[in-house]
């Protein structure tokens, strides 16, 4: 297991103009305070959204007795309004972030969301996705927590994901990153999210805390009874989780401690958030079990619906 040393960031943060979408800022601007930052700023506009218009253009001209004309026409013409109003809109959020990012662009694309995501995020080798789960919206929007597992599932990149606050709860205006937790399943898969996870560590100072989940033994196993056999798993995911903890000590020269919650997988990673005060989730990609649909359908699907703590998807 290797440290990461996190000497600059490159962040894409996509939008779809919904204030919860906007959620994923706040974090944008906690990591870009740890180190040199760029900041690629994303409005996808879904044809779906062009074509919707387009019709109900259409309906409104046809009850006043008019007709909409030349519908490739029409279709171009409405994609020049969207991409305008993108682009003024991602240019308000420009100068905000430029006092505290060494450097901040936008895009706007065409196209499916999460495809058009992941492409842009194909574009620069280091980008950390940072996006805002369950910004929903109007015609104009895309529902990002279908997007969000789309990005997951078919992104190489780290995603960075934010629960967006329920209405009328404010977020904070720039997160604190004190403690990170990793959940650990005993993979090497799993243990590919630790570089990133200490790179954060050890540019925020924060603490860390190497969580591994064990399932109860509802049976007798040998001599052992079912407590006596979970104690066992207990005793050697403690002893895996405590040599690795040695090693980030050792690279990274902060105290890290482990824990070993016994139930569900999901429920015990945001339970163990809580009660630990833990400002960031770290889950591997191909941990935790199984290939990655599956995985993200379970735990890292569950663990954003549960928790109002960020989860940084890596490895």
């Amino acid at each position: 297991m290797s440290t990461q040393t996190v000497s600059s960031l490159d962040l894409l943060v996509p939008l779809d103009g919904s204030p919860l979408a906007e959620q994923a800022l706040p974090l944008a601007r906690m990591l870009a305070a740890l180190a040199p930052t760029s900041i690629h700023l994303l409005r996808v506009i879904s044809p779906t959204v062009v074509s919707s218009l387009v019709r109900h253009e259409a309906a409104l001209l046809s009850a006043a007795g008019d007709t909409l004309g030349d519908r490739d026409e029409q279709m171009d013409a409405m994609r020049e309004v969207l991409e305008t109003e993108a682009e003024s809109y991602l240019n308000q959020l420009v100068g905000p972030l430029a006092a505290i990012a060494r450097d901040v662009d936008y895009e706007v694309a065409f196209g499916t969301p999460a495809e058009q995501i992941v492409a842009a995020a194909s574009r620069h080798s280091d980008s950390l996705i940072v996006m805002a789960t369950h910004g929903k919206g109007g015609l104009l929007r895309w529902a990002l927590g279908s997007v969000t597992t789309r990005v997951l599932q078919s992104s190489a990149h780290p995603v960075l994901v934010a629960r967006g606050a329920r209405p009328g709860v404010s977020a904070a205006a720039t997160p604190a990153l004190r403690r990170i937790m990793v959940s650990l399943d005993g993979s090497l898969t799993a243990e590919r999210a630790l570089p990133l996870a200490t790179g954060l560590a050890r540019a925020a100072h924060a603490d860390m805390l190497l969580a591994q989940v064990i399932d109860p033994v509802d049976a007798p196993i040998a001599t052992l009874t079912a407590d006596e056999a979970t104690g066992r798993l207990r005793e050697l995911a403690f002893g895996y989780l405590d040599h690795i903890a040695e090693q980030i000590t050792r690279d990274v020269g902060r105290h890290v401690t482990t824990t070993v919650p016994v139930g569900h997988v999901a429920e015990e990673i945001v339970d163990e958030a809580g009660r630990k005060h833990i400002d960031l989730i770290v889950l591997g990609r191909h941990g935790l079990g199984g290939a990655l649909p599956a995985f993200l359908g379970g735990t890292a699907e569950k663990v954003i619906q549960a928790s109002t703590v960020p989860l940084l998807v890596a490895g």
